[in-house]
């Protein structure tokens, strides 16, 4: 029950429960600060004139309840109970109804449910103070569905004006709904928190308490993991399932978002993530929620996104993953026609070729949102070759399948991922011999077999060399014989054209006559590009315009590669005549470019001619300018100079005029050396009669000390003879007498001295402290508070702060706690007449400090602060006071000698100095000279320096 209780205090309560239980009334701003409230915010409340005491309070409730998300009961009940608040009863009060309510609410089993939101309350403020990257937490979070989409949309949106503690609020307030509709989604937020370093302790205790909450019989129950819908609905349950991994991966987001740009994203979505550019996470934020709603637009946006993450190598291998799943859902396959029918047509006699003619020779058939191959139409000698392709690749396939049983399958997709690494996901799920060799006929195009000899090579199948032999010799003749003319339109691939998934669209145009240039040209051209084999690129189909243009296509991860290669060998492919190389939707280059770069660097040259001309008429007019000067000079030299001459009697009557003066000053000198010593002589002799005086006065007291012995023993001859009773009674009068000394001693001690600007008092009572505030003029500006109790400060000082007249205030040997300064703090963040404040002499310590330096950040007219000789400051204020000169611009004078701040805390203040500019003296113990003389920038800052000698 006790522990059940506890965790109901680390509730958060209502503003109903608050409102009515808890009625500070006029002390509601002093609450507002005990709870850490930020006091500009308590300021504009207090400014509201037009609202009572208890709708300012109501406001402050509502803004502690809104920033903060750790809010709870327990909070509430230890500000009621600060000494500076004095509300214990109604803290009483209140904590009666909350065991009254926690007894009526707990008093009964509790469910798992309950026991899990119990769990997750108890961690919610260590969770707020350690969560780092709330945005990137929401993004795991989402991936395993905690939280909803809208949750994820608000904290993926960009908004200047929200800080890291909104974020934390709107991700913590989402996961405790989500726990609060399901209790067992606790654990799989757990999990997610336990992969985050910040989290991982505490996520690991929440997973031990969860684990000994008893579950609820669910064998029954099956949790679907697909979702049932639309197609757009499948294809964003697919990103959700790889998001979390997507947002740790995607390092390029910029480059990714102008990759997608126009097909999958939007213009004003692309402007969101350039504006992010400066931090990697928020525009990797901005882009999933880009692609999140281009999906839910169109499912096949997800097809162009996988297109993108495949060309860089951080994000390949989740563009591999989402694709597999896309197939899965979508039934994707890129239908291949069977080597087996083209065999077999060439079987056929020739007369099949006039049923051909029978069709429009500009119908195409559709098989797999695919061209198929092999269109009826097809010119003579292309139908040849690729009915000698088609029966090569079938007759060597048949002899594989006869070797089947000593071939071994993961041998031979070992063999073809080292020949080429992009097919590794297409032979993932291969198990026949059938199907890895339709996988390698992708590599083959109708004049090329050598992914299938190199295959054959490889394991020994000797009976496909002849044939694959003899396909090559017809092939390299076909390439000699048929001119690009007659090549123009036709597809050379051997299969479909990859999809855009796996590959990229590559353009060669040259500048050549279709007519006088065959295919081997083309082959030729390429060839010369080494180490283009390494981009596995395929020659598709020869097409024309102006030009000769060669269409081809290349694994999309490997376009990188491919564009440094061309760009390498430009000048060899410039003399073959290339005219643009082209590269998916982007120009890599074009013979303009030369042109451009020269059309630029001529103007270029001219805006310079032209900067230059206009340099040399404006140096031609300041020329004029001076030389017009200098003629004016002269004329002025001139008459100068006769005024000189005029001015040389004058000086010369000064001269005369002073040396007479001088002679003056000698006399007077020798005048009062003679009465100094005249001095001296009568202060001699006053010392020697002084010496004599007291030398009488010693002799008195000797006398006295001898009269005073006498009297004592005569005394205690007398006691000896007294009754015990006679004892009692002057012993008991004895103590009335030193209890009436010690009276009249401490009221003595009490003082209050009225000047005519000040006034001081000595360890005032606080009805002297009301008396003081009563009679308290305008011509009192300073005030002297020495050895003065907690009490009389917290009456005294808050209300001399309200006055508008109070210029000076010293403070000595009265030690504030951080209840004293804060029972005075708000009057000082806005006095507007305090210009020096003096807390010396074991006045201060960390604590106060840091409540001071609170007060003042907002403090506009204080100019000096004295903390000398207070022992309790220490390294600990001095970064508090560093970040004081960084906001403050009033104080111009900071006194911290023969205080404990160490060699740490004093190059925190030296580092402010680098940026304040208003602090003109900083006061300093000497023994940190040496220290901060070592500073680089030392030399800047030395003049504001003061550094005292500690006396001894």
């Amino acid at each position: 029950m006790e522990n059940s209780f506890d965790c109901f205090l680390s509730a958060t309560p209502t503003i109903t429960e608050l409102t009515e239980h808890v009625d500070v009334s006029t002390n509601w701003y002093t609450v507002g600060t005990m709870l850490d409230l930020d006091q500009k915010r308590l300021r504009s409340i207090e400014g509201q004139t037009s609202h009572n005491d208890a709708h300012k309070m109501i406001e402050m409730f509502n803004l502690w309840l809104a920033t903060t998300p750790t809010a709870s009961r327990r909070q509430v009940l230890e500000a009621l109970r600060k000494k500076v608040v004095g509300e214990n009863t109604l803290a009483d009060k209140y904590e009666k109804h909350l065991k009254e309510l926690h007894k009526a609410a707990y008093l009964d089993h509790i469910s798992p449910s309950s026991e899990a939101v119990s769990i997750l309350e108890r961690n919610i403020e260590s969770l707020n103070e350690a969560l780092v990257s709330p945005v990137q937490v929401s993004q795991l979070l989402y991936c395993k569905r905690c939280i909803s989409e809208a949750t994820l949309d608000e904290m993926e949106r960009m908004d200047q004006r929200r800080s890291l503690d909104d974020k934390k609020t709107i991700l913590l307030t989402a996961v405790q709904e989500t726990v609060a509709s399901d209790y067992k989604k606790l654990k799989n937020i757990t999990i997610v928190l336990s992969d985050v370093e910040e989290t991982r302790d505490i996520a690991n205790d929440m997973m031990t308490n969860y684990g000994k909450i008893p579950q609820d019989n669910d064998s029954t129950l099956v949790q679907l993991q697909g979702v049932v819908g639309d197609n757009e609905d499948r294809a964003s349950d697919i990103l959700r399932n790889n998001y979390s991994t997507l947002s740790q991966s995607i390092t390029e987001p910029v480059h990714m978002a102008k990759l997608l740009h126009e097909e999958v994203i939007s213009d004003e979505a692309l402007s969101c993530v350039m504006s992010t550019r400066g931090s990697v996470s928020d525009s990797r934020a901005v882009l999933l929620k880009a692609v999140r709603d281009a999906v839910h637009s169109n499912y096949k946006h997800l097809e162009l996104f996988v297109n993108v993450l495949r060309k860089f190598s951080e994000t390949a291998h989740i563009g591999d993953t989402i694709f597999e799943e896309y197939r899965k859902y979508f039934n994707y396959c890129d239908n291949d026609v069977k080597e087996s029918d083209i065999y077999f047509s060439k079987q056929k006699s020739m007369s099949a070729s006039s049923e051909s003619s029978l069709f429009d020779d500009n119908e195409t058939d559709k098989h797999g949102n695919h061209k198929i191959l092999f269109p009826r139409d097809m010119k003579k000698k292309f139908k040849e070759m690729r009915s000698k392709f088609g029966s090569t690749f079938f007759r060597v396939r048949r002899i594989f399948y006869s070797k089947k049983t000593a071939l071994n399958i993961d041998e031979m997709k070992e063999l073809i991922i080292d020949l080429f690494p992009d097919l590794k996901s297409q032979l993932s799920y291969k198990m026949t011999i059938n199907e890895i060799l339709n996988v390698v006929k992708r590599k083959c195009s109708i004049v090329d077999l050598s992914p299938l000899e190199n295959l054959a090579f490889e394991f020994n199948i000797e009976e496909a060399e002849p044939i694959i032999k003899s396909f090559k010799e017809e092939a390299k003749d076909f390439c000699k014989s048929v001119s690009v003319s007659l090549c123009l339109g036709e597809e050379l691939q051997a299969v479909a054209t990859p999809s855009r998934l796996l590959c990229e669209t590559v353009v060669f145009v040259f500048n050549w006559n279709p007519d006088k240039c065959t295919l081997q040209d083309i082959i030729d051209v390429l060839d010369e590009l080494e180490p283009l084999h390494k981009c596995h690129i395929q020659i598709d189909k020869v097409g024309t315009g102006r030009s000769v243009v060669v269409t081809c296509y290349c694994p999309a991860e490997c376009t990188g590669l491919l564009k440094s290669i061309v760009l390498e060998k430009i000048d060899a492919l410039r003399i073959k005549e290339l005219k643009e190389f082209i590269v998916g939707q982007d120009t890599v280059w074009d013979t303009t470019q030369d042109l451009l770069v020269q059309i630029n660097d001529l103007k270029t040259a001219l805006r310079d001619r032209d900067q230059k001309i206009m340099e040399l008429a404006i140096f031609k007019e300041v020329s004029e300018n001076r030389l017009k000067e200098l003629e004016v000079l002269q004329i002025k030299l001139e008459e100068s100079q006769c005024i000189n001459a005029q001015n040389e009697d004058i000086i010369n009557e000064l001269k005369e005029k002073m040396s007479s003066l001088m002679k003056e000053v000698a006399e007077k000198e020798n005048i009062l050396n003679q009465i100094m010593k005249e001095r001296e002589a009568n202060t001699e002799k006053e010392l020697a009669s002084l010496k004599e005086l007291s030398e009488n006065r010693l002799q008195e007291v000797e006398q006295l000390k001898l009269k005073l012995d006498n009297n004592n023993i005569g005394e205690i001859s007398e006691t000896k003879d007294e009754s015990s009773e006679s004892d009692s009674d002057t012993s008991s009068n004895d103590d009335i007498y030193d209890n009436v000394n010690l009276q009249n001693e401490v009221q003595n001690d009490r003082e209050v001295e009225w000047r005519q600007d000040n006034v001081q008092l000595i360890r005032p009572s606080a009805d002297q402290c009301m008396e003081v505030i009563s009679k308290l003029e305008d011509r009192h500006i300073s005030i002297m508070l020495i050895r003065s109790s907690s009490e009389s400060i917290q009456v005294l000082l808050p209300a001399i702060l309200e006055r508008s007249t109070i210029e000076i205030l010293c403070i000595l040997s009265s030690f504030l706690t951080r209840e004293d300064i804060l029972s005075f703090s708000s009057q000082l963040s806005i006095n507007k007449s305090l210009k020096i404040l003096s807390l010396a002499h074991d006045s201060i310590s960390d604590d106060g400090v840091i409540a001071l330096t609170q007060s003042l950040q907002c403090n506009e007219t204080l100019q000096y602060l004295y903390l000398d000789y207070n022992p309790g400051i220490t390294a600990s204020s001095a970064q508090l006071l560093a970040e004081l000169l960084l906001l403050n611009n009033a104080l111009s004078y900071l006194d911290l000698h023969r205080t404990n701040i160490d060699t740490d805390g004093v190059m925190m203040l030296m580092e402010s100095l680098k940026t304040n500019n208003t602090l003109r003296i900083l006061g300093l113990d000497e023994l940190h000279q040496g220290t901060c003389s070592t500073l680089p920038y030392y030399e800047h800052i030395k003049n504001r320096l003061d550094f005292v000698e500690q006396i001894i």
